[in-house]
């Protein structure tokens, strides 16, 4: 990537990337609304005694938030894909037929740059993605806005189950750790009354 693309290669799909952290923010807030509605649990709260459905409605509000927090941020993994999945520019060492040019313009109906052939005669392609909002406007043009939301369904099918899990094995050591530290308070509380 160094040789053939640049430092810039190792940056690509920065800004899509760190437009994820949207994501976090609609997940969470809205996991803490939907737990409270669940369970009675307010954020911090832990149930005085595990029941199946305290599990229950920590399962469904994990599932809910990240299905509706995956939902109105995808699009920004398929900007972030779509940049870093693209290759920069055809090298002059390398002959046509040698390179897959993901991402990069490649069709006659498509305007080239001045100055985009080699010495060689073989002609360079550039990238067709290059920013966050020329890449949205490329995609919506040539694609329509249906192709923001490709592949949604294989990442929820990955996505949610290890958010589910994530969730259920956060809840699961916050109650052991609050039993754990209720029972020690407990101890040295008969402890100080044996001594009394």
């Amino acid at each position: 990537m160094w040789r053939d693309e640049g430092l810039r290669a190792f940056y690509s799909g920065l800004g899509p990337a760190l437009l994820g952290l949207t994501h976090v923010a609609i997940q969470f807030p809205l996991y803490e609304f939907l737990k409270l509605r669940f369970t009675g649990l307010a954020m911090g709260e832990n149930a005085p005694t595990d029941n199946d459905s305290h599990w229950l409605g920590i399962l469904a509000a994990t599932f809910l938030s990240k299905v509706c927090a995956t939902s109105a941020t995808y699009p920004h993994e398929v900007l972030r894909t779509r940049l870093q999945t693209q290759q920069r520019a055809l090298q002059p060492t390398h002959s046509y037929d040698e390179i897959a040019f993901r991402g990069s313009f490649d069709r006659k109906d498509h305007p080239r740059p001045p100055g985009t052939s080699n010495t060689d005669g073989v002609e360079n392609r550039f990238p067709r993605y290059r920013g966050i909002s020329r890449t949205f406007r490329t995609i919506l043009q040539e694609e329509g806005w249906r192709a923001f939301y490709n592949g949604m369904g294989t990442n929820m099918i990955r996505a949610v189950p290890a958010a589910m899990t994530t969730m259920l094995t956060f809840e699961y050591l916050k109650s052991t750790v609050k039993h754990m530290q209720d029972e020690g308070q407990e101890f040295i509380r008969l402890e100080a009354e044996l001594q009394a």
